[in-house]
C-alpha cells in the first residue's frame, strides 16, 4: 500500500492514478496549431495529420525553405467546418499549389503528392538538423496518416499521406507508435521483470530505464515483425521465441495504451500508442545487448517496480504507463495493493484523441 513506502520530495504529493494523469498533455493543445493537407474524402477535402507549436511554427516551421528559396510551409485561416473555421493552420505549400492547379475534373494523383509532401518534410529535417533543433537524422522513417479517432493508427485501410523522418515527426505532431515487449520470470510463484537501462548516447531519456524491448514504429513493418527485429537488436532474443505456436509469449496490441504526450518544456505535443507484447523467459536466460542502444538490463522485482512506478524518477516516464498496464494485465497490481478496481488507471492510459477545433 502507499502509506508502507518513503516518498521521493518530487512525488510525496502524487498518487500513482495522479503520476499517470500527469502523462497526458492534453492542456497543452490551445497553444497548438493544426496541420492540414488537402486530401479529397466524401466527407471533407482536406485531412488534420498533425499539430504544431504555435511558436515553433513562428520561429523556425516558417522560416524552412526548398532548395530554390521557396517556403515549405504557411499559415492560414481555415473556412473548413470539421477543422474549426476562423482557426489558424498550418499548410505545405506543395498541397496549395497543388489544389490551386487542379480542375474538378482531375483525378487526384495521391502519388505525385506523395512524393512532393515527402521531399517537403525532408527539408524540415534538414533544417531542424542544422539549426539543432534535433542533433541526428534517425534510420527509421514514419508514416503521416490523417488523425482519425480509431486507436489503429496503423490500420492498412488508412492510407499514408506522406514520410516523415522519425527525428522530425514528433515536431509536426504525427502520431508516435511505439511497441514494447515485456521479459519476465516467475520464480517461487513470483513475477520478476526484465528492465533495460536506455544508453547514455540516446537522443531523450538517456540513462533512464525501459521495458525490456523498446520501438518505434516504422512505415515499412507489422507491430509484429518490428517487435521481432526489435527484440533481436536490443536484447538477443531469439526469433522462434516470439511466435504464436510459444504459450509463453502473449500479444495484447489489440488493446494499445494511448495518451497525448509531450516533452518537459511543452514541445512536441503528439498522441502516442503504445502497444505491448508479453514474453515468459527462461530464469536462465539473460538479455543482452546487441546495437548500443541499452546499457545494462535489470531484473526487477515486483515490489521493486511498484515502489519506482509509485514514487521513483529511474524510469522513462511513460514507461510508468506500460508497465502498471503489465501488473494490471498479470494481477500483480491487486496482488501488491489490495486494490480490485483498476477503472481509473485504465482510463487514464487510454485516453481521447485531441480535439483539433480550436
Amino acid at each position: 500500500m502507499i502509506g508502507n513506502y518513503r516518498m521521493s520530495s518530487s512525488s510525496s504529493h502524487q498518487t500513482l492514478l495522479q503520476r499517470i494523469q500527469a502523462l497526458d498533455k492534453s492542456h497543452l493543445a490551445p497553444s497548438y496549431a493544426a496541420l492540414v493537407l488537402f486530401h479529397p474524402t466524401p466527407s471533407s477535402r482536406y485531412a488534420v495529420v498533425g499539430h504544431a507549436q504555435k511558436s515553433f511554427i513562428n520561429s523556425t516551421l516558417l522560416q524552412v525553405k526548398s532548395e530554390n528559396g521557396q517556403p515549405i510551409f504557411v499559415m492560414e485561416e481555415s473556412s473548413n467546418k470539421l477543422i474549426g473555421t476562423g482557426n489558424e493552420i498550418l499548410r505545405l505549400v506543395v498541397d496549395i499549389e497543388y489544389e490551386r492547379s487542379k480542375s474538378d475534373s482531375d483525378v487526384y494523383n495521391h502519388d505525385k503528392l506523395f512524393h512532393q509532401r515527402t521531399e517537403a518534410l525532408e527539408y524540415v529535417t534538414q533544417h531542424l538538423l542544422k539549426n539543432g533543433v534535433i542533433s541526428r537524422k534517425h534510420a527509421d522513417i514514419y508514416p503521416v496518416y490523417p488523425l482519425l479517432d480509431s486507436i489503429d493508427p496503423t490500420n492498412d485501410d488508412k492510407v499514408i499521406l506522406a514520410n516523415i523522418n522519425r527525428s522530425a515527426a514528433a515536431y509536426l505532431g504525427n502520431n508516435s507508435v511505439g511497441v514494447h515487449l515485456n521479459c519476465y520470470v516467475t520464480l517461487n510463484n513470483k513475477i520478476k521483470v526484465w528492465l533495460a537501462k536506455r544508453a547514455p548516447t540516446k537522443s531523450h531519456h538517456p540513462n533512464y530505464w525501459d521495458t525490456t524491448v523498446a520501438g518505434g514504429q516504422p512505415h515499412n513493418l507489422t507491430l509484429y515483425e518490428n517487435i521481432v527485429k526489435e527484440a533481436h537488436e536490443e536484447a538477443g532474443i531469439p526469433s522462434e521465441w516470439l511466435c504464436e505456436s510459444n504459450k509463453a509469449f502473449a500479444d495484447h496490441t489489440h488493446d494499445p495504451l494511448t495518451m497525448l504526450t509531450a516533452k518537459e518544456d511543452g514541445s512536441c505535443l503528439k498522441r502516442s500508442f503504445y502497444y505491448s507484447f508479453d514474453l515468459e523467459v527462461p530464469d536462465t536466460w539473460q538479455p543482452t545487448a546487441v546495437d548500443g542502444e541499452v546499457s545494462e538490463f535489470k531484473l526487477y522485482s515486483i515490489e521493486e517496480l511498484n515502489d519506482e512506478l509509485r514514487f521513483g524518477e529511474k524510469l522513462r516516464p511513460a514507461m510508468r504507463a506500460v508497465l502498471l498496464d503489465f501488473m494490471i494485465r498479470h494481477g500483480i497490481f491487486k496482488e501488491i495493493t489490495g486494490e480490485d478496481d483498476c477503472t481509473e488507471l485504465s482510463r487514464a492510459m487510454r485516453t481521447d484523441r485531441i480535439s483539433l477545433k480550436w
